[in-house]
Formats: C-alpha cells, sequence, structure tokens
C-alpha cells in the first residue's frame, strides 16, 4: 500500500492535470494547418480548422491539451520539471498508476524503455466514461530533472491509421521563446532518520526539522518556521446513534469519507480555515483490500490535494487518508498521512514530501505487540460499548416505564372522574378534620371515616356546595389530579 501512496502523492504534487484521457478529439486527413498560438502565448502549433487548444499552468510544468471537434481524437503534451527527479520510469509509472486508477480496466500490452533509461514509450488501451474503448500511446523522456510527456489518443483500433495526423500536429509543437523557462529541479534536501520514542515507527525528515510524537505511530514534524509540516496522526468520534450528547471529552460525528473527516476535525481543533479541495481520488483498490483484513465495518480510503490558511500563511496540502468505521455504526476513526507548506513552495518541495511519506514505516516487532495489546484493547472497547449500549438500554426503559407509569396514573384519574359523574358522586376535603373525606350521591353527603350520613336536598350531589356539615367549614372538592392522586386512598 505504501507505494501505491506514494505514486500517488507524486501525481499530486507535480502532475494533477493528467492527458485528457475521456477527452479526444476528431479524425482528419489531408486538411491544410493553420497557425495557432495558446491563450498565454507559451505555444505555437499548426492545426486542422475546428481544432481546438489549451494551455494550463501547473507550476512546475506547462499543460497543452488538443482536441477536435467532436471529441473522439486527441493530443497531450507537458512540459517542465520532472516530479521523480531522473528517474524516467518512475515518471512514466506515475502517469500510468494515475490513469489505472480512473479507469481501472486498463491495459498496457506495450511498454519499452531505452537503454539509458531516458526515454519510456507505452501502448495503453480502456474504457471511458462513455463506455466506449480508447487506445493511445504514451511517449515520456527526460533525466537531466525535467521531462517531457506527448500522447496521441483515438478511438480503439484507428491508431495506426491516425497517427500520421496526429504525430504532425505533435512534431510541431513550439514553445515561445522566453514565454516558460524550465526550472532546475528542487534539490533534494538532506534527510536524517527518526524514530518514536516509543519505537513504534521511524520515518526521514530535513536535519533542520523536529517531531513531536504523541501516540502510537503518530507524530507531527514541522520546518523551523513551523510552517510546513509531515504528520502521520489519527481522530476518533462517536456517532449520534449511539445517543450521547455533551459527553467531556467525545467527539459526535457521523461517519465521514477521509477528506470531509480531515476538514472537519482540523476544523473543529482551529488547526486550519479556509479549506479548499483542489482534488479528491477515491482509492477503491486500496478500500477493498483494506476490507479484506478489516472486517467490522466500512472502509473508505482516498487521496486528496487542498488549499487551505494555517497561522495567516496561504498553504497546500496533500493527504492519504483512511476513514474506519464500525458494524454498529457507533463509532468511527480516521488515519492519515498529511504533508503541506506555503502554497508558493509546495511543489518545489515535492520530491522531499515523497521521500518522508516513503520513508514511514512501523517497527515490526512494535506492531506484533502492538497487535497483541490491540486485541485486548478492542475486548475492552466492545465490553464498554456493550455498558454503554446497556446503559442507554436501561435509560430507555426507565424513560418507557415512566411514560406507561405516566399514562396509567392518567388514566386513573380519568377512569375516577367518569366513573364519579356516571354514579352521581362528588367527593370533598375536609381540612379541620385532618384531611377527611366527605363523598355526596344523589340523597345525602357521607363523612367516609365515621359514616355519619347527612340526607336532605342540601346535601345531595345536585346541590351539596362543599360547606361542612359539622364545622363551619368550606371543603375543597377533589376536582384535579394532583388532589386525586394525594388523597385516592381515602376515597371509598
Amino acid at each position: 500500500m505504501k507505494r501505491g501512496v506514494t505514486i500517488f502523492l507524486l501525481l499530486f504534487l507535480a502532475a494533477t492535470a493528467t492527458p485528457s484521457h475521456g477527452k479526444q478529439a476528431s479524425k482528419t486527413t489531408g486538411q491544410p494547418m493553420k497557425k495557432y498560438v495558446t491563450e498565454q502565448a507559451t505555444f505555437v502549433l499548426y492545426l486542422p480548422e475546428g481544432w481546438k487548444a489549451s494551455e494550463g499552468d501547473q507550476g512546475n510544468f506547462k499543460t497543452l491539451f488538443i482536441s477536435d471537434p467532436r471529441g473522439l481524437y486527441g493530443v497531450a503534451m507537458f512540459y517542465g520539471v520532472s516530479p521523480t527527479g531522473g528517474d524516467v520510469v518512475a515518471l512514466a509509472s506515475l502517469f500510468a498508476n494515475r490513469i489505472r486508477n480512473q479507469f481501472p480496466d486498463l491495459a498496457l500490452p506495450k511498454v519499452m524503455a531505452s537503454p539509458d533509461q531516458k526515454r519510456v514509450v507505452f501502448d495503453g488501451v480502456y474504457t471511458d466514461a462513455q463506455k466506449r474503448r480508447r487506445e493511445f500511446r504514451c511517449w515520456v523522456s527526460g533525466g537531466d530533472g525535467n521531462f517531457t510527456y506527448s500522447s496521441i489518443e483515438v478511438p480503439e483500433g484507428q491508431l495506426t491509421g491516425s497517427k500520421p495526423l496526429l504525430l504532425t500536429i505533435l512534431s510541431n509543437v513550439r514553445i515561445m521563446k522566453g514565454a516558460f523557462q524550465v526550472r532546475s529541479a528542487s534539490a533534494k534536501i538532506p534527510m536524517v532518520q527518526a524514530r518514536l520514542y516509543d519505537g513504534s515507527a521511524t520515518f526521514q525528515i530535513p536535519q533542520d526539522w523536529k517531531y513531536q510524537s504523541f501516540g502510537t505511530g503518530y507524530f507531527i514534524a514541522k520546518d523551523a518556521d513551523g510552517v510546513s509540516t509531515f504528520m502521520v496522526a489519527g481522530a476518533e468520534a462517536v456517532t449520534p446513534q449511539l445517543g450521547v450528547r455533551n459527553a467531556p471529552g467525545l467527539v459526535v460525528s457521523s461517519y465521514l469519507a477521509p477528506h470531509q473527516a480531515l476538514q472537519f476535525f482540523a476544523g473543529r481543533q482551529g488547526l486550519l480555515t479556509n479549506m479548499q479541495f483542489l482534488q479528491v481520488i477515491p482509492r477503491q483498490d486500496l478500500s477493498q483490500q483494506i476490507g479484506q483484513v478489516y472486517t467490522s465495518g466500512p472502509v473508505t480510503a482516498e487521496e486528496f490535494l487542498y488549499s487551505f490558511i494555517s497561522q495567516g500563511h496561504k498553504c497546500k496540502g496533500y493527504s492519504f487518508g483512511i476513514s474506519f468505521g464500525s458494524r454498529l455504526n457507533t463509532n468511527w476513526r480516521l488515519w492519515h498521512m498529511t504533508v503541506a507548506a506555503p502554497a508558493d513552495q509546495f511543489e518545489a518541495f515535492a520530491p522531499n514530501f515523497a521521500i518522508m511519506c516513503q520513508s514511514y514505516k512501523i517497527n515490526d516487532k512494535f506492531a506484533q505487540d502492538y497487535i497483541a495489546r490491540g486485541m485486548v484493547r478492542l475486548r475492552q472497547m466492545q465490553q464498554e460499548t456493550a455498558r454503554m449500549v446497556s446503559r442507554n438500554a436501561q435509560e430507555i426503559r426507565q424513560m418507557m416505564q415512566a411514560a406507561y407509569d405516566e399514562r396509567q396514573r392518567s388514566m386513573d384519574y380519568i377512569d375516577y372522574q367518569r366513573t364519579n359523574y356516571i354514579r352521581g358522586n362528588s367527593d370533598w376535603i375536609s381540612t379541620m378534620e385532618g384531611g377527611t373525606i366527605y363523598q355526596s350521591d344523589r340523597w345525602g353527603t357521607k363523612n367516609t371515616a365515621t359514616g355519619e350520613y347527612y340526607e336532605g336536598q342540601a346535601y345531595n350531589y345536585f346541590n351539596f356546595t362543599g360547606k361542612n356539615p359539622k364545622y363551619n367549614e368550606q371543603m375543597q372538592e377533589i376536582n384535579s389530579r394532583a388532589l386525586y392522586e394525594q388523597y385516592k386512598k381515602g376515597i371509598p
């Protein structure tokens, strides 16, 4: 997995825009050519009528894309500083792997390299997003720290017949004098080996960088200014489904893809602002590989390039991240490897970032011990989760029981009111007699404590107003649920 990460890191840092595979141009033969100057006057070329060309600037190199009106045939050219230094084979692998990541069925039927390894040619066949079969040929050359990438692309089976025209277009591309100066490849900075204090991992960083360990396999390394960074880190969250709110030290969030997760955690901690994603590439191939080992829940792997503001500086960053979920959807965590630098220095420092990322290694013995400890910790987490779920279940049961009891009490009072109405009864409370209940019916009123009964029209249910027959007292009628529940034991 580490090699795949390194290849794509290099691609992000130096070639986020690859040849326009899937954006091709139309076949034309025997047509007169017209001179064409690109928008920024970097390239001069000759095109058939109706063809279009566009140029781009990727910092360390210029790009040129040429297409016909119908989008079937195309030509592309890159020219600039190589992200792999003098290793042309590695650069060709970088481009080929980038295409394969976009089009998984890519096949390379022919790959050839010159004896001095300074020139590589490869043919490719793939299915584009419109389900069309495409084929292309690429030429990559370099060796002095700079490179040239050229490609032609056509519908499958038409490469031989289209080559004369497309190669004529490609061979007549000229760079305007003074329009673009190829910069020298950035010098590789001397590195030193670093080892985390617990022995869990080793990695390389520039000699003047300092690092700080903060957990097993985790660290952050910074330059003297504290702006350029290299880190391996992680973060954890519980999901809203767990029912935990406002718990100290707990972060609550639904499961997020790595680029969203990093933005969420970093923003929450105030580490960066104005994070803008320049490119996000899902790594389904790695997700599937990791998923064969990690079976506790969903896995999402991504690479992403982004800009942000940190300490008042405009910066650029690259991250390779993995989000690990849980089958019960109760918690999840993010693991990521990240490099970042001021935006105007990022591309120039790319080869050094690649070396640093590739150097990160977990100590094998430590990993074995860690796995053993991890299994113990996993069991503890399972027990804690079970207790938490059990506690939540108990709280839910208590809430349901309380709601049930409340409904029962309400029904009791409603039943009491209904029964009294049907029978023609009303109940009264005598405070002078210590809460004695008097009950009136259709014929009179009875003291339920002594059995005394007062008959007559003034004491029946229809006319009795609550005046105590024995004492000068206005009694309180039981006409609320609170009074009913307080005195119901004395009600006959």
